[in-house]
């Protein structure tokens, strides 16, 4: 879907708060599309952040991901939150 096309093209203009895109599922190569084509201040990014620590870096390398265990999501417990490898220690895996 072009950035200007359906609501987001059309309400975004009016909003005067920073705006937020979320496209669950947008492939990661498309990642960063809506801020740099000024739809949006932000955008969410897919729960696979949540596994990798040091996704920012991973993204940029272009590493694999790690793949969320959304069965852990709010659990209350700090497993599936902080026991995901970083890079560095995956590749001394």
């Amino acid at each position: 879907m072009p950035a200007t096309s359906g609501c987001w093209g059309t309400y975004a203009p009016l909003w005067k708060q920073a705006l937020i895109v979320n496209r669950p599922g947008r492939p990661r190569d498309q990642i960063g599309a809506d801020v740099a084509s000024g739809l949006g201040d932000l955008e969410a990014y897919r729960p696979d952040v949540l596994a990798n620590p040091d996704s920012s870096h991973g993204m940029k390398a272009g590493a694999p991901m790690h793949k969320a265990d959304s069965a852990s999501f709010f659990r209350g417990a700090a497993q599936g939150y902080t026991d995901y490898p970083t890079l560095e220690a995956a590749a001394a895996a």
